[in-house]
């Protein structure tokens, strides 16, 4: 960093200056955390991937290929992320400052990437030392294949970081990109042929027990070169980009601080801009096929939400396909499930979250709200039913699986996840009675009960999904999930407004 640049960062920084026992607070406080909270996570995680669960997932013939898949799908969402938050990020006034001076961009901004960069970094290392850590650990992996794909992690997370920034970089470009890079992704993990000649193949080559030494030196000479690109894309930042961006995500850290994450992650909504043309109200003789159309269309107007949606739909259900299949940790997938179909469900729903909006107010088109609320459920019902059930079948069929049990509990799964989110629509303002303390004899609970009601939606998604996963091992779990999803709906609803 320059002089004149690192004076204006100073010159910010310095509206806050920090003390010695502010210094030592913090100190005091990551100690803590970390003792309290960050080891017994991660010593769970240790001893649930050195399980036999754990590693028969690891150990699966499968696996490599899935890496593939994951790494492509890492270095997709880094594109499209980068195009609406990238790591070349500053507070408002600072960006303003220091993007309108003449100073290049890759000298201001280059603090901000390298943070966001270590923090991509290790986290992807930090999981690939786990995986092979816990192979090496019961003897089905040598140190040097290990100590390999360690490396192999540290090397993706660089490249993240990179497509990050070129996301960033180059907006119009992100969507196409990710696309192109996830069917090649695809396409590489079911033909392992062609994993030598990508570098998302190399990744799955050098899982553990398949590291090659050559794979390493070719994944390192890509890095390198992204790396030394780092700065030129960095000195294409445009003033206004940055700007923007800086401005929504200071928006949406006010937000997020208290605990309104809808409407945070609501001013990252893409905005309508295909088919604005084409009529979506039409009436018809049925009222339903009116408020069907009007959805579709509404939908199809965010042709990357919707396509983002539908893969996540599809992925909940390959993941609730594999929970029947022997020997793979089936809570664990399930859990998963429940996540990825209740974010997929988001672009569908945008309807009903304006039935819940309104739905206090006037009645509209001269019908109440439980029929305003029940006729923008059509569409995304469609959606979750025909995604899921073909998803599920396919997947059953290429990996041998009973079809039958995984369409039901998809099934399920795509129903709570509605109910799920109709409850999340209802939910309304921080009540507040919790912003009072809650003393226990383990200290005050009240931050953590307050971040439960914050993601309350996505906790009983997650039950949704296991207790799916589950019905006919435990139908007890699917019944008390499904009444306090149902429970607080309608508590909700009769409270809205």
């Amino acid at each position: 960093m320059s002089i004149r640049s690192g004076a204006a960062s100073g010159v910010w920084r310095a509206r806050n200056p920090r003390t010695v026992g502010d210094r030592g607070y913090l100190a005091y406080m990551v100690l803590m955390v970390a003792l309290v909270a960050v080891a017994p996570v991660a010593r769970a995680v240790w001893l649930s991937a050195t399980s036999m669960e754990g590693l028969a997932l690891f150990m699966s013939p499968a696996a490599p290929g899935v890496t593939v898949l994951v790494v492509a799908g890492l270095w997709s969402g880094a594109l499209v992320l980068g195009r609406d938050r990238g790591p070349a990020l500053l507070p408002p006034f600072l960006t303003h400052a220091l993007a309108a001076s003449d100073l290049p961009r890759s000298d201001t901004f280059r603090g901000p990437v390298l943070r966001a960069g270590a923090l991509v970094t290790v986290l992807i290392t930090i999981v690939a030392g786990l995986v092979a850590g816990s192979l090496m650990s019961q003897g089905l992996a040598d140190l040097f294949s290990a100590v390999t794909f360690t490396l192999v992690g540290a090397m993706v997370g660089v490249i993240t970081t990179v497509a990050w920034l070129a996301g960033q970089v180059f907006p119009r470009a992100a969507a196409p990109g990710a696309l192109g890079v996830i069917v090649l992704g695809t396409i590489t993990a079911l033909v392992p042929v062609m994993q030598p000649f990508t570098p998302w193949g190399w990744v799955g080559i050098a899982y553990p027990g398949n590291g090659s030494p050559h794979i390493l030196a070719e994944l390192l000479a890509v890095t390198v070169a992204l790396v030394a690109a780092a700065p030129v894309l960095m000195n294409r930042l445009g003033h206004a980009e940055l700007a923007t961006q800086a401005a929504r995500w200071d928006s949406a850290t006010v937000y997020a601080a208290g605990m309104d994450f809808s409407t945070a992650a609501a001013l990252y909504q893409g905005r309508p801009h295909r088919g604005r043309g084409i009529r979506a109200v039409r009436p018809m003789r049925r009222l339903s096929g009116t408020f069907f159309i009007r959805d579709a269309i509404g939908a199809v107007r965010t042709p990357g939400r919707l396509i983002v949606g539908v893969l996540s739909l599809t992925a909940g259900a390959v993941l609730i396909a594999f929970a029947f299949a022997p020997g793979n940790p089936g809570w664990l997938l399930a859990a998963a499930a429940g996540l990825v179909v209740f974010a997929g469900l988001g672009p569908v729903t945008d309807g009903l979250r304006y039935a819940a909006s309104v739905a206090s107010d006037f009645p509209l088109y001269g019908i109440s709200d439980e029929h305003l609320l029940a006729n923008h459920l059509l569409f995304p019902l469609s959606v979750v039913v025909i995604v899921l059930v073909v998803a599920v079948v396919v997947c059953a069929v290429i990996a041998g699986i009973g079809a039958a049990a995984p369409i039901l509990s998809s099934l399920i799964l795509g129903m709570l996840a509605l109910v799920a989110r109709v409850c999340n629509a209802l939910k309304g303002p921080l009540p507040p009675v919790l912003l009072a303390p809650i003393p226990t004899p383990m200290g005050d609970v009240g931050a953590a009960i307050r971040m439960a009601w914050a993601l309350d939606a996505l906790l009983l998604s997650a039950l949704a999904g296991t207790s799916a996963a589950f019905v006919f091992q435990a139908p007890v779990l699917l019944i008390g999930v499904t009444a306090t999803l149902i429970g607080v709906s309608i508590n909700r609803w009769r409270h809205r407004g």
